[in-house]
């Protein structure tokens, strides 16, 4: 099983908004901003994007990014029919043995209204584990408004609880947004090559021997890898673009390498 991703498609959709209902204006989409009296129009907003995305099945993956220390993260695009960002998906980990999960953010033209964290907080030398489903609501300027939460050793334990008020806990989505387009600390620049047993991996990643980096399995050559494999240490550290398939092997998922670009 795969699927295509081409995370270059995102490049300035953040910046646009949608009628959820589709509807088109001269073959564009047009451009609605939702104002929000309430927390419980923000959640019927929340419901409505999951059904609309769920509906287009139309995704577009970052790339899978880790750092030796155990550190991850790879943020899924969820879009509607008309190609446009509604949600982002942010998988993470802050290392191993350490706070992971994954934070979703609701967009309301291209900025979070809502943004919801499901997480496994580690805590203290004794690495004790507990699980936060937390959500903070935003107004149309981007400022946080409400946090509430609730928490639990375990998740099954969480989804019978009911939400309690908590301290503000503003994040932002511009650390999601870099990861899915590739850029500041996510910048694609060539990392060499790697051989591991049948296959050959081309490496990507930031030009900082402690950032993160990531692994696509190269299935053919193209123009971009011969060159780069002609004098690896000559083009070490050149940026490049680069599209893939995410494959599914029997539960094991990883990045092919479907053809890229030097960046000027």
């Amino acid at each position: 099983m795969k699927k295509y991703i081409f995370p270059l498609l995102l490049v300035g959709l953040v910046s646009c908004g949608s009628d959820n209902s589709g509807e088109k204006n001269s073959g564009e989409t047009k451009t609605i901003v939702k104002t929000f009296k309430n927390e419980a129009e923000m959640d019927r907003q929340v419901l409505e994007l999951k059904k609309i995305t769920e509906a287009s099945d139309i995704v577009a993956n970052s790339l899978h990014y880790e750092k030796a220390d155990g550190q991850m993260i790879e943020v899924i695009g969820h879009l509607d029919t008309a190609n446009v960002l509604q949600i982002l998906e942010e998988q993470f980990s802050e290392g191993n043995g350490k706070t992971n999960g994954t934070r979703y953010y609701f967009l309301n033209n291209g900025k979070p209204f809502v943004i919801q964290e499901l997480i496994d907080q580690v805590n203290g030398e004794n690495q004790e584990a507990t699980f936060i489903d937390r959500i903070s609501y935003y107004d149309s300027k981007g400022k946080i408004i409400k946090t509430k939460e609730r928490r639990a050793s375990f998740q099954d334990d969480v989804n019978g609880m009911k939400y309690k008020a908590a301290p503000l806990h503003p994040i932002s989505s511009q650390r999601a947004m870099d990861a899915l387009n590739s850029e500041k600390e996510f910048a694609t620049t060539f990392q060499g090559f790697v051989n591991q047993d049948m296959f050959s991996y081309i490496i990507l990643g930031a030009d900082d021997p402690n950032g993160f980096t990531t692994a696509l399995r190269l299935d053919y050559k193209d123009q971009l890898v011969n060159i780069l494999a002609a004098d690896p240490e000559k083009y070490m550290g050149a940026h490049v673009k680069v599209n893939f398939e995410v494959h599914n092997d029997r539960g094991f998922e990883f990045q092919v390498y479907a053809g890229g670009k030097f960046v000027d």
